[in-house]
């Protein structure tokens, strides 16, 4: 009995053992799932915490060219950004020795703020699609614009900030000059100086800092060397192809007027116009050889005043001997000075010998000298009724007239000097005012319907005919008379009509 009892106890003490064991079991079993249901929610919470915050802030472990941006806001890291872009040195040097320095805020460059930040929103977009449980540390880079404050600019690099113990000294551009000892242009080499050019400065500057930027946007300190690339630029050196074409013409000028002489004929007369006279007319400055007009001027005005012959009072010797003085003069010759201006201009420029008559806007018909009748002309003596011909100095004819009638104003032939418009054979005169029209064989019109003709109807001639019972101021001439006249002159004869009375 007691053994049972015993045994029974010893059973009933071994279950509690087992059910204690597994007790023991289930406890540790559920506080092993419970640990591991706290890790995995904290783990959850975090990710979820690290995704909330991510769409505000920009990612862990995220740097920007070195410059750690994790967490921060986009605007924050945009700011930290350009704040540390800003605090960079700027130096400049020239020759081994500091000139200058300042920051690139200071100096007016700052990062795109608008392209910044939208690029920043670009790369917190894109690392939350990347991210996991488990990130590494990233340093990228991003696009970035460099802008620049001008007013900021413009005072950085004014000239105060640059003075050096010695006067800089500007560039010069080559240039022509001429050298009256040798009478010759020559080209001036040009000078490059030392005086910085704002606009260079700044290629300079800038091309400095995109080649330091290239190895990272953000550095310590930068570094300009000023030289030859920052001064006044050199436009125009001494090999400019331009300034040498300007050399050879110009001396290629003074060589033409050195070599051009002027002859001017009047006949067997000659007026020369040579090369020491043409070369005192130059005006020689360093920009160019430039001839003086005025002195052109004088020269045309003193070469009409010698040889115009037409309009001005005209004196002339009769074939009596007698001088008479015609002022209704309008055979001749007159210089166009406009066009002889020209002209003249043109010719001082062909380096040759140029031999011409002026350019006239009325002539004759010859000239020898200030003599424009040259020996050919028709002579009309009103107050003894006749007439010369001579041509070449040698009288072909001469005859007895019938003038206009001097009794009445209306019909009196013209006194002066005229060219024989034309000539034309046979011929019909008619005149409604007078009431006639008569045939001729020749006719020769000089002025206002005035001509030489023949008048068969006539049986004398000379005399006091023509007070009386004179013409409609026609001269009439013998037949034979006016057949020789005719048949000797052209057109542009002159013929001269005075009267000594």
């Amino acid at each position: 009995m007691n053994q049972d009892r015993h045994s029974y106890y010893r059973r009933e003490r071994e279950y509690q053992r087992r059910q204690s064991e597994i007790e023991a079991k289930r406890k540790k079993t559920l506080a092993k799932q419970a640990a591991l249901l706290v890790m995995v929610l904290f783990v959850v919470c975090i990710f979820l915490g690290d995704y909330f915050l991510d769409q505000t802030h920009m990612a862990h472990q995220l740097s920007i060219y070195g410059t750690r941006v994790s967490g921060l806001t986009i605007e924050k890291a945009a700011q930290k950004l350009e704040t540390k872009f800003g605090e960079t040195v700027l130096i400049f040097t020239e020759n081994g020795d500091e000139l200058y320095r300042t920051t690139l805020e200071e100096a007016g460059y700052y990062l795109d703020g608008d392209a910044l930040r939208e690029e920043l929103s670009d790369v917190q977009s894109e690392m939350l699609s990347e991210r996991g449980l488990f990130e590494t540390w990233k340093d990228i880079e991003i696009e970035y614009t460099v802008l620049a404050d001008e007013e900021k600019l413009a005072e950085t690099f004014s000239a105060e900030h640059f003075e050096v113990e010695l006067e800089r000294t500007e560039s010069t551009d080559a240039c022509l000059e001429y050298d009256s000892e040798n009478g010759e242009f020559v080209i001036v080499p040009s000078w490059q100086g030392d005086v910085i050019d704002a606009d260079n400065l700044r290629a300079v500057v800038e091309e400095t800092m995109s080649e330091s930027l290239e190895d990272g946007l953000f550095q310590k300190s930068i570094t300009v060397k000023i030289d030859v690339n920052s001064y006044q630029t050199v436009e125009v050196t001494e090999n400019s192809e331009e300034l040498n074409d300007r050399l050879e013409q110009l001396n290629q000028s003074l060589t033409n007027y050195q070599n051009t002489s002027i002859v001017y004929t009047f006949g067997s007369v000659t007026e020369v116009l040579d090369s020491d006279t043409i070369c005192s007319w130059l005006e020689i400055t360093d920009e160019g050889v430039e001839l003086n007009e005025s002195l052109i001027w004088t020269f045309i005005d003193e070469l009409s005043s010698t040889y115009n012959t037409r309009y001005n009072t005209r004196s002339f010797t009769t074939t009596a001997g007698d001088t008479v003085s015609l002022s209704n003069n309008e055979y001749g010759y007159w210089i166009d000075k406009d066009a002889e201006f020209e002209q003249l201009c043109a010719d001082l420029e062909s380096g040759t010998t140029v031999e011409r008559e002026p350019i006239y806007s009325d002539s004759g018909l010859a000239r020898e000298g200030t003599d424009d009748l040259a020996g050919s002309y028709i002579e009309v003596s009103l107050d003894k009724q006749h007439l010369w011909l001579y041509k070449d100095y040698t009288l072909v004819v001469e005859t007895d007239i019938v003038s206009g009638k001097a009794s009445d104003e209306d019909r009196a032939t013209l006194e002066g000097a005229f060219s024989i418009a034309y000539k034309v054979s046979p011929y019909t005169l008619s005149s409604e005012y007078y009431g006639y029209e008569t045939d001729v064989t020749y006719w020769m019109p000089f002025a206002n319907g005035q001509g030489l003709h023949d008048a068969t109807w006539r049986s004398s001639f000379g005399g006091s005919i023509y007070k009386t019972s004179g013409s409609h101021g026609c001269i009439n001439l013998p037949l034979s008379a006016a057949a020789t006249i005719y048949n000797t002159i052209t057109a542009g004869y002159p013929i001269i009509i005075y009267n000594r009375e």
